[in-house]
């Protein structure tokens, strides 16, 4: 639901929303209440109200009991200025919540600009460094073998000699 940068990606559930076997009232992008099937006869109700020691875990007959006794429970904690039938229709409103626009960030100092330059640059450079790490090495290429020439060889055998001192 939450991008890497904390922003809100994802439309915020609200009302009843159902996983599996599981219900979840949803208000205010947290989750309210929920109806847990527990394997014994009836349901498992888990309830929270504004605050969070205002919570309630009581066993209902079915979910349709459960689901009615969670919104009048936790609608009459959220909404205590409305009446219980508003506030009900208020809470369990599935219309997901669209997040608000991110807000308009300043514009660059020209310090930061010159900064994402220079990174810029030297991750380019950095780039053409490692391709070229990476690039296989190329045996040299092979060149015919030359044919010798008679001259070269007595004038190298001379100069030889004269090392020696022949």
């Amino acid at each position: 639901m939450h991008s890497s940068h904390g922003f809100r990606t994802a439309l915020i559930p609200s009302g009843w929303v159902q996983t599996d076997e599981r219900w979840a009232l949803w208000y205010n992008g947290r989750e309210t209440a929920s109806v847990t099937p527990d394997g014994r006869p009836g349901v498992r109700l888990w309830m929270e109200g504004r605050k969070m020691w205002h919570v309630k875990e009581v066993r209902a007959a079915n979910v349709r009991q459960a689901k009615r006794y969670a919104e009048r429970w936790c609608a009459a904690r959220l909404y205590p200025d409305l009446p219980l039938r508003e506030a009900v229709a208020r809470l369990t409103d599935s219309t997901p919540i669209q997040p608000p626009p991110p807000m308009p960030g300043l514009p660059p100092t020209r310090e930061q600009q010159q900064q994402a330059r220079r990174l810029a640059d030297a991750g380019t450079r950095e780039l053409e460094r490692v391709k070229a790490a990476l690039e296989p090495i190329r045996p040299p290429p092979t060149t015919k073998p030359r044919a010798r020439d008679p001259q070269k060889a007595r004038v190298s055998a001379a100069l030889r000699d004269l090392r020696r001192g022949v």
